[in-house]
């Protein structure tokens, strides 16, 4: 039975209030909302036993089958196609799941800066030559169970996406968004809204403008274009900005981008890619009988019916050939020169910011072609070998010491047409070892040759490495292969030959199993210590942001000066009559042709669930919503005094967790819950036989027992730890054990907070120039009091507290020890936590009896409930008014805004479901937000949020060249929706459902995620412990 109950947003049938409130509240809606969750069904199941006879070479239409590959590790397919009238490339992950995802790949080069690559990413989804409305795509996607039509524009490729619960949805949105992708209208009109324009003020401004001003000149931005720059020729295209640099965007023109689409938006460079569990065949004959049908009646046949029974016949030349003149981006062009590094090179870069104490150094090595996958295979292993974990050796003489050299190190990569890129990372580097850092680096890396590798610990990562790759595959199943997928249609061979090459994974483990010490040897003096590298260094300035701001401001003063008076009314104008062209809904009859499915064709996972009674008068009992796993639980039989909770789903593996309330913990006690986290894994652990491991040993063995571990504070529920571990079902008592060991078999090592304090300490300038953090910490501050356990943790308390420590620790160290102990007294009370088991429980040999092995002194205690943020509230968050407060961040050009207000709390409130309706009416795509302030340039994004546990909604703008119009924009939005001024229009209302409908979906989509007795976000579900 699934854990989802669809009546928890049936009820809004007869309701009349809907919570619309950034500032007023709950809102009152117009008219009744229908019912539009009812009872599940299950889905038809696709039939593709005709294309699985197909052998390669053998055809389905118009398509030709290119190569089929199976697995002996998973029961996913993938089969690819070409289509021999268009070029057009298809290729279908087909593997069991309720979550059909698209990716619609377009190879995307280009050799200067302007953007083009990034503009159309965007101006794709605002009409098409069949659907010539900015709003088509989103509105027929909110009737199709969809995700919101989305794209991203990487170096080397263009990829739109989208996502949808069940086949037929996507089938039919499919040749829609393809339209949109191949035949796009680019009108003046989009450009002006959605990439550049200068608004009234003769400010810059545009969605994509204002994306770049929050990008541009940060450290991450500024040296990746840095390094490329100095890494590439001129002619490659590996050099340019993809997203479009602000001086190149303020003159980039629609021409240029229509000039730029006719180039690279064509069938033979266009890859679908479908993964999901849907027919083959039915996904071939949509593509042929829309898409393809499309393509030829613009461009005529590009192969007669005649030549193509030819071809089937093998009496011409099989397949479709792109047009003369035609190069494969990246391949057959000046990008696929290998650079050329004869010897170590210099860069510096510098970004800005307020304190110049901090930098980063990356050394960048030339790497392996990218179809030598062993290669790659070894080098990811020797980075977590060199530097995975904080007793790494790299860490250990660079990172985990009295004075840090840095605060990380990272090994990375980037492929590319016919070689690739190594990256080794040091973070937070202080400015008296910026320039010789990677020095230090290179001799730590030539004693570890010297001392000999550690083949044990390496066979222990490569096990555990090839158990995570199982572990991540089992839960998205062949989700799991899309990024190689993609990057094979970059960089790979036509036929498929090595895409299944490159997917072969438990190979290369086997294979790097049998490596000897002197090959791994070999490895690293070959790709680190032997080949020369870029060695970016980048570095602060205090007067790079001044530097900035007065050449922007002097600028827009220029450009001012220069319009006039007359000119800035004409630009608002131009602004205003673009935003009313592009706001022209499609007709409501086109939409209408597009009937919303009944949510009844959702398919849900099956999850049992079981939970002992640990109550004073049933201890031992069982409840459960399945008969069968109660039987079985029942078989075990073993009475235990606490709470286990079971969750049954197929897997091979198991988690086992322990949630641990945090609400009975003293306010001066709270920072101690950050140290006891920072010291968890580097505790003296004693095993059942007496051994007692250190850190070394420790991280050691968990990593040889378990698949994955951690210990945190949960997402849905701030108030709540969670140990939680994960491990193969045969090691299911030996994951019980390390609950036990972790927790109530510990010694602190508060020897190591001292180096752990001079990495956080070093990190901290870092986290206080995001602005993210600077966002989250201000919102503690204000709206929380001290009993929120998370508020020391937040930079800038960081700042203030961490310098007390220090000195305690080399005041009182056993006092910091008796205090840790106190608070693990308070935590580790049986009233305050719970366990919980998810995974194959029927495959468990001794369920409960396992637990009472390992926990026989644990007693009964009624338990409490769990600690909501609502009660950590401080007398503003309680009544939110009256209050603003304004940071300023050197590193970022535009502008980030939150509101808030206060709105009920609680799940089971009678107006839940109509807030979750609230929240997607104005957020959805081309919906209220959407199309009065992004598509009005006013923010790239902006959104009401709702936080059910505190009690608070709030209104946030991000990357906005002016925030306060943005709110001020949403402001007349809300008023106008409750004065009826502004129409609830009925398919907008819809559309708001059928998002919420996905999204519950897409949420639950995997065994474990429905599983999970902690919803990952809170707002989607009661929490069961």
């Amino acid at each position: 039975m699934s854990k989802y109950d669809p009546e928890l947003v049936s009820d809004i049938s007869g309701r009349t209030h809907e919570t619309l409130g950034t500032l007023r509240g709950l809102l009152h809606l117009p008219s009744e909302v229908q019912r539009f969750f009812s009872d599940k069904a299950t889905s038809k199941t696709p039939d593709n036993l005709a294309v699985a006879c197909l052998e390669e070479g053998a055809t389905h239409g118009n398509f030709r089958l290119l190569k089929r590959i199976r697995f002996n590790y998973t029961d996913a397919t993938i089969t690819k196609w070409v289509s021999n009238k268009t070029g057009l490339k298809v290729v279908h992950v087909d593997y069991q799941g309720p979550i059909i995802n698209g990716y619609f790949a377009v190879a995307t080069e280009i050799f200067d800066d302007s953007g083009c690559p990034h503009t159309l990413e965007h101006l794709v989804f605002h009409g098409s030559a069949s659907y010539p409305y900015s709003d088509a795509l989103q509105r027929i996607a909110a009737r199709s169970f969809a995700s919101t039509p989305n794209a991203y524009t990487a170096q080397d490729r263009t990829v739109y996406t989208i996502s949808t619960a069940g086949e037929d949805s996507f089938l039919r949105l499919l040749p829609v968004f393809v339209d949109h992708i191949l035949y796009p209208r680019l009108t003046n009109d989009t450009f002006v809204t959605e990439v550049y324009h200068v608004n009234g003020e003769g400010k810059d401004s545009g969605v994509v403008y204002s994306e770049m001003q929050g990008r541009e000149n940060s450290p991450g931005d500024l040296v990746d274009l840095a390094y490329r720059r100095k890494l590439y020729p001129q002619g490659s295209g590996y050099r340019s900005e993809t997203g479009g640099l602000m001086e190149a965007l303020r003159t980039l023109s629609l021409e240029k981008i229509k000039a730029y689409h006719k180039s690279y938006y064509a069938s033979h460079n266009l890859c679908l890619v479908v993964t999901g569990h849907l027919s083959t065949a039915a996904l071939l004959d949509q593509i042929e009988k829309t898409v393809e049908k499309n393509i030829i009646q613009r461009s005529g046949y590009l192969l007669s019916n005649e030549d193509v029974s030819k071809e089937r016949a093998g009496s011409i030349d099989s397949g479709y050939h792109p047009p003369e003149g035609w190069k494969r981006p990246f391949l057959e062009t000046e990008s696929s020169r290998l650079p050329v590094l004869d010897k170590d090179q210099e860069l510096i870069v510098e970004f800005p910011a307020k304190e110049e104490r901090y930098g980063d150094v990356t050394l960048i090595i030339l790497g392996p072609k990218p179809d030598e996958e062993i290669l790659h295979a070894a080098l990811s292993l020797l980075g977590d070998y060199l530097a995975g974990n904080i007793v790494a050796p790299l860490n250990k003489e660079l990172v985990d010491i009295p004075f840090p050299y840095c605060t990380s190190i990272s090994v990375g990569g980037e492929t590319r047409a016919t070689f690739s890129e190594m990256h080794i990372s040091m973070t937070d580097v202080p400015l008296k070892h910026l320039y010789n850092v990677e020095s230090r680096l290179r001799s730590a890396v030539k004693r570890i040759i010297k001392q000999g590798i550690d083949m044990k610990r390496l066979h222990a990562i490569i096990d555990r490495d090839e158990l995570l790759w199982r572990h991540g595959l089992e839960e998205i199943g062949g989700e799991a292969f899309s990024s190689d997928i993609l990057d094979d249609f970059m960089y790979g061979d036509d036929a498929g030959s090595k895409l299944a090459k490159r997917l072969q994974m438990p190979e290369y483990y086997t294979q790097l199993r049998g490596w000897s010490s002197k090959q791994w040897i070999e490895l690293i003096d070959r790709w680190i210590l032997q080949q020369n590298a870029l060695i970016v260094r980048s570095k602060p300035s205090a007067t790079m942001s001044q530097r900035i701001e007065d050449e922007e401001r002097h600028r827009v003063e220029s450009r001012i000066a220069e319009l006039g008076e007359d000119g800035l009314e004409r630009q608002a104008r131009i602004v205003e009559e673009a935003k009313r062209r592009n706001d022209e809904p499609m007709p409501d009859e086109i939409a209408g042709a597009f009937a919303s499915p009944n949510v009844a064709s959702i398919s849900w996972i099956d999850v049992q669930s079981a939970s002992t009674v640990a109550d004073s008068d049933q201890i031992g009992s069982v409840e459960a919503n399945s008969d069968s796993l109660r039987e079985y639980l029942e078989t075990d039989q073993c009475v235990l005094p606490y709470t286990l909770h079971f969750d049954h789903v197929s897997s091979q593996f198991i988690t086992v967790s322990i949630y641990i309330s945090m609400g009975q913990i003293p306010v001066k006690m709270k920072r101690l819950v950050y140290i006891l986290q920072t010291l968890f894994f580097s505790a003296t652990i004693t095993l059942e036989d007496g051994t007692k491991l250190d850190e070394d040993q420790l991280l050691h063995k968990l990593d040889q027992d378990l698949v994955s571990y951690s210990f945190s504070p949960c997402d849905a529920y701030e108030e709540l730890l969670c140990l939680s571990v994960t491990a193969e079902t045969s090691k299911y008592p030996t994951a019980v054990a390390w609950i036990r060991r972790l927790l109530w078999s510990r010694e602190e090592n508060v020897k190591k907070l001292e180096t752990r304090l001079a990495i956080l300490k070093q990190s901290l300038p870092e986290a206080l120039r995001d602005v993210h953090t600077a966002f989250s910490d201000v919102q503690a501050e204000l709206l929380f009091t001290d009993k929120l356990t998370a508020r020391p943790t937040h930079a800038r308390r960081l700042v203030a507290w961490v310098p007390e420590l220090e000195a305690q620790l080399k005041r009182n160290p056993k006092g910091i020890v008796k205090d840790i102990e106190a608070l693990k007294d308070i935590l580790l009370r049986p009233e305050g936590f719970t366990f919980s088991v998810l995974g194959d429980v029927l495959k468990l040999e001794k369920p409960r009896t396992t637990w009472m092995e390992h926990f026989q002194t644990l007693t009964y205690a009624s338990p409490l409930p769990i600690p909501l943020v609502n009660e950590t509230l401080s007398g503003l968050g309680k009544s939110p008014s009256k209050k603003a407060v304004v940071v300023s961040l050197s590193n970022i050009e535009s502008s980030f805004s939150g509101h808030f207000a206060r709105m009920f709390t609680g799940y089971s409130h009678p107006e839940y479901a109509a807030m979750i309706v609230a929240a997607e009416v104005l957020n959805g795509a081309e919906l209220y937000f959407w199309k009065r302030i992004r598509g009005a340039g006013l923010a790239y994004g902006a959104a009401a949020r709702h936080d059910l546990q505190a009690g608070l909604i709030s209104f946030r703008a991000w990357s906005s060249p002016d925030a306060a119009k943005a709110f001020a924009e949403a402001k007349m939005v809300v008023e106008g929706l409750v004065d009826r001024t502004i129409p609830l229009e009925p398919q907008k209302l819809e559309a708001a459902k059928n998002a919420y409908a996905y999204a519950v979906a897409d949420s639950f989509s995997t065994r474990m995620s429905m599983a999970s007795p902690v919803p990952s976000d809170g707002n989607l579900s009661h929490a069961r412990l």
